[in-house]
């Protein structure tokens, strides 16, 4: 399948189907699909200590920029919602929940906009102090 045409299913489905139900769904895949590109990265970057200790120091200098630590943000952002989602899709399905869905929804939008504003306040000094 190409990508247009995976696009163009996911734009489908949102205009068909447009509730808080396919809005999670094309979240969760969004930040799945984030995350799983940086684990491949976070790998790559890891493996330089195979080149020795100044090629894997040259990496983290370049990780430690403030671009960088933006870019923890929205990892972090797409890690909590990714994992706050999957519970609540797991409750609803080994729970017998899933006429509840909105409701455990607003109940993890409620956690996420908490970790959301924690996270917020650990990183943005990291990202002034480069």
């Amino acid at each position: 399948m190409s990508f247009k045409r995976f696009a163009d299913k996911f734009i489908d489905e949102a205009r068909l189907n447009p509730n808080i139900g396919t809005l999670a769904y094309m979240l969760h895949r969004i930040t799945g699909i984030g995350l799983a590109i940086y684990l491949i990265l976070h790998t790559w970057i890891l493996s330089s200590v195979q080149h020795g200790s100044e090629a894997f120091s040259e990496q983290l200098v370049t990780v430690q920029s403030p671009l960088f630590h933006i870019l923890e943000l929205f990892l972090i952002i797409a890690l909590f919602f990714h994992m706050l989602n999957g519970l609540r899709i797991i409750i609803a399905d080994f729970f017998s929940a899933t006429r509840q869905h909105k409701l455990l929804f607003w109940i993890v939008a409620a956690l996420f906009v908490a970790l959301l504003a924690w996270s917020i306040a650990a990183v943005i000094p990291r990202v002034f102090s480069c």
